[in-house]
């Protein structure tokens, strides 16, 4: 039995492969990808951590945070380890099967007859199952669940990646509505300081009750503004949290309390930077990895549905000892064993094991499909990332100069009413404009933010290694 066991161990090392040899093939070159983004394709530009450029600690500390303990990353760990242990259960699939086995069984004695005798029986013993890989289908099936594996971990990176992107938008955007209240309230400061002038002069009779309905409406169309802005940074601060993986009151910081605020200040950057990326910028993107990934695995399914076309040999053999004495069961005289090799060749199966093979073919067609969808759909994303931080450093440009020029529209406004030159409607619409203009800086500079955010998710995210 040694020998048979060597003989068809030989057999499956000498086994060829029947696959096909499968190559992706390009949807998008190289050299398009290149003329698409203008790129210099500069190998020194980096995504790793870049969110550290933007230079907040609260923002560094949030999402160290967030990437121990948020939720949908602690599920992606747990899929890629049962995509490990998938591996480890699949890829054994063609090695040989050793069971041990033993049964005890008692038959009573027919009483009726003289010559009866209770029967005792014990057998315990070996079964050796053994499916012979000639053709490479147990390693197919290994390279299957292996792509498995790397679709997993690239999907946890995935995972990474929009766990940083939103929850840095929630952060800007909460650093945004706080700007806001901030400038809201400081703007409702001064409304309060020209509505007490206003009053006393009514008082006094200089002025009439145009301009002091005019003051509270002002003070009053602000006030009413506070309420939707504090129910934005709360919304923020919580989503903040559940992306966190915990209760706002668990976070590791006081949101409410910036050390600074990221949105009072353009963020400068050379926007040159962005066309130094390196060529293989969208190709090691971790959704792009994983759904390449699934075209291997399909692969693997097609190769795999090919050898099934194939002879197939089985090997199974058993030893075992049998008795009708528990204490005799060992005794050399009481083994059996025995071993029945068996041979399948599909001949007539109405094109069943054929017609399957073309299905996974159409099938790896679509996870293919799959693979250039989303190739395509990056290689646009990253191309309009670029190109609205470059428009949103236009606007903001004009943000600022719209802002100083409205600040001395109100400061001559002011100097003219109480020169008596204007009437208050003139203040009013000014105070207006400024409150306007303040806000609209701050989005600006916030839009800047988070198209960067957009921009390096687009780019990767830096997140190039499975944890």
């Amino acid at each position: 039995m040694t020998k048979l066991f060597l003989f068809f161990y030989i057999l499956a090392l000498c086994g060829c492969m029947v696959g096909e040899d499968y190559k992706i093939k390009p949807f998008i070159r190289d050299e398009q990808v290149k003329n698409i983004l203008n790129i210099e394709a500069n190998n020194k530009f980096s995504t790793i951590n870049w969110y550290t450029i933007f230079g907040d600690k609260d923002l560094n500390t949030l999402l160290k945070f967030a990437l121990k303990n948020n939720i949908s990353r602690k599920k992606a760990i747990e899929n890629l380890q049962i995509a490990r242990f998938q591996l480890a259960i699949q890829s054994r699939q063609m090695l040989p099967m050793l069971n041990a086995q033993g049964n005890y069984s008692f038959n009573k004695a027919d009483s009726r007859r003289n010559f009866s005798e209770n029967i005792n029986a014990f057998k315990t013993g070996f079964d050796v199952s053994w499916e012979i890989d000639i053709w490479g289908k147990g390693q197919y099936i290994s390279e299957q669940y292996l792509e498995f594996v790397k679709n997993s971990g690239y999907m946890l990176i995935d995972t990474d990646i929009s766990i940083t992107s939103e929850i840095m938008l929630n952060y800007i955007k909460l650093r945004e509505a706080q700007e806001k209240l901030r400038i809201t309230q400081k703007n409702l400061f001064l409304q309060n300081e020209v509505l007490q002038t206003i009053k006393n002069k009514y008082s006094a009779g200089t002025e009439d009750d145009l301009a002091l309905n005019q003051a509270q409406y002002t003070v009053e169309r602000t006030l009413a503004l506070i309420p939707e802005i504090n129910l934005q940074i709360a919304t923020y601060q919580n989503n903040i949290a559940v992306l966190s993986g915990v209760t706002p009151n668990e976070l590791p910081i006081k949101l409410d309390i910036p050390q600074s605020n990221i949105t009072q200040k353009v963020f400068k950057y050379s926007v040159k930077n962005f066309y130094k990326l390196p060529l293989n910028t969208i190709r090691a993107r971790p959704d792009i990895l994983a759904a390449e990934a699934m075209v291997k695995a399909q692969n693997a399914v097609v190769n795999s549905a090919i050898a099934s076309l194939y002879p197939t040999l089985d090997l199974n053999a058993a030893f075992s000892y049998l008795s009708h004495s528990g204490h005799s069961l060992f005794n050399s005289d009481n083994q059996v064993y025995g071993y029945s090799p068996s041979f399948l060749l599909p001949i007539w199966n109405w094109k069943q094991l054929a017609n399957n093979v073309e299905v996974q073919k159409h099938q790896r067609e679509i996870y293919l499909l799959d693979y250039n969808e989303i190739f395509l759909t990056a290689l646009i994303e990253l191309k309009n990332a670029i190109f609205a931080i470059e428009q949103a450093y236009k606007e903001n440009s004009s943000r600022q100069a719209t802002l100083s020029k409205m600040k001395n529209i109100f400061s001559l406004t002011q100097q003219k009413y109480k020169n008596g030159l204007v009437n208050f409607t003139d203040v009013a619409l000014a105070e207006q404009n400024l409150l306007a203009a303040e806000t609209s800086l701050i989005e600006s500079n916030s839009n800047i933010l988070q198209n960067f955010v957009a921009f390096y998710k687009a780019a990767g995210g830096g997140y190039n290694s499975i944890n």
